[in-house]
């Protein structure tokens, strides 16, 4: 668990990263609420819709590998 906190961590931070430069080389000009935000929507994509979304995929390849 402390693992995928620390890649959820880590992934967040690069989600913003990257978000605050996109905004940056488009003329924006984003501030701390921008970074923030983008944080908080990396930790919750990278942090809790990711491992949901590999657990239904996992399991419904095991079920496709019980059919055949």
């Amino acid at each position: 668990m402390i693992n995928l906190t620390v890649k959820a961590i880590l992934w967040a931070v690069a989600y913003a990263v990257v978000a605050f430069w996109v905004s940056y080389i488009f003329g924006g000009e984003p501030d701390w609420l921008f970074v923030v935000g983008s944080l908080i929507a990396g930790f919750i994509l990278f942090g809790v819709l990711r491992p949901i979304v590999q657990n239904k995929r996992r399991k419904k390849q095991e079920r496709a590998g019980e059919r055949v």
